[in-house]
Formats: C-alpha cells, structure tokens, sequence
C-alpha cells in the first residue's frame, strides 16, 4: 500500500486496497472484493452505510448522491468512458470478499 501510495501507480488490486483501507480507518465497513468485470480479472470495494446497507460493485457519495464509481479504473480513465464500462455494475461477478 505504501508502494501505491508513493509511486501513484498500481494494478485495480491495489487501488482496491488503499480505498479499502482509507474506509476501515474511518470506520466505515468495507469489503475488498475481486471476480470478473465482464471478462476481465478485477478487483473493487463495497461499502457498508447503516441506513441503506451494503452498496455493492462500485460507489461514489458527491454529498448529496450515491452513485456507481469503480475507483481503479477511475485512476487512469475518464469519467464518461468509466460510467460506460461500469453502466448499472452488473457485469461484476463476485469470486472473493476480503
């Protein structure tokens, strides 16, 4: 994590991970999770909020909103063509919950 951190760069595992990780510190339940984004191994988070409860795949909260965000690819994409890949997130398949 620190690596990432440094150098700025890293695969969606670890951007998965820093997120994750900046969360938990806050004390926001959050699952590392990594499957399949359409046919691509992949790695994202979800996010535990009490008075909705697990907001899977992909989140983003603008302050007023939930909204689907996925924050590897958000690191190295633009956001037009992020929410076209992303669409409703149901092309993401769950293999392991962290």
């Amino acid at each position: 994590m620190d690596e990432t951190l440094a150098s700025g760069t890293g695969i969606c595992f670890d951007y998965a991970a820093v997120m994750s990780a900046m969360l938990r510190s806050q004390r926001i339940p959050t699952k590392l999770e990594v499957g399949y984004s359409g046919e691509a191994y992949h790695a994202w988070i979800s996010t535990y909020i009490a008075d909705i409860g697990w907001i899977d795949k992909i989140i983003e909260f603008n302050g007023n909103t939930w909204t689907l965000m996925d924050p590897t690819l958000a690191a190295s994409n633009d956001r037009s063509a992020v929410g076209k890949y992303i669409g409703d997130g149901s092309n993401y398949v769950v293999k392991y919950s962290y």
